[in-house]
């Protein structure tokens, strides 16, 4: 039997490989079987982005964000939905907020450092 990870990295690479309905199909499977991933749900939301499922990527992204609101990667994602729905208003608060997360992040690795 597959582990969910092992499924998720085979949807990232099938993505990766151009297999965008095989690999939304194992996502949307994933969310159900694994609901509180984050990760299956920043992956999800990628794949529906490039269908141009901008309204579905955005509800992904929320939902990873809402798993985990310190997630930076899933904060530049939704900014970058939010350019692709046109809303520049929400694109330019999830910037903001993906900034801090990132200075949060380097400022957290240079205390570990010392």
């Amino acid at each position: 039997m597959t582990k969910p990870k092992e499924t998720l990295e085979d949807a990232i690479l099938a993505f990766t490989l151009g297999e965008t309905d095989d690999a939304l199909k194992t996502l949307k499977k994933l969310s159900l079987e694994i609901p509180e991933s984050v990760d299956v749900w920043r992956a999800l939301a990628e794949v529906l982005l490039s269908l141009g499922e901008v309204v579905d990527a955005e509800n992904a992204c929320r939902k990873a964000i809402q798993l985990d609101p310190k997630d930076l990667t899933s904060m530049v994602s939704l900014a970058r939905i939010l350019v692709n729905k046109g809303d520049k208003d929400g694109a330019e608060e999830a910037s903001a907020k993906a900034r801090i997360l990132g200075w949060k992040e380097e400022l957290a690795q240079k205390n570990d450092e010392e």
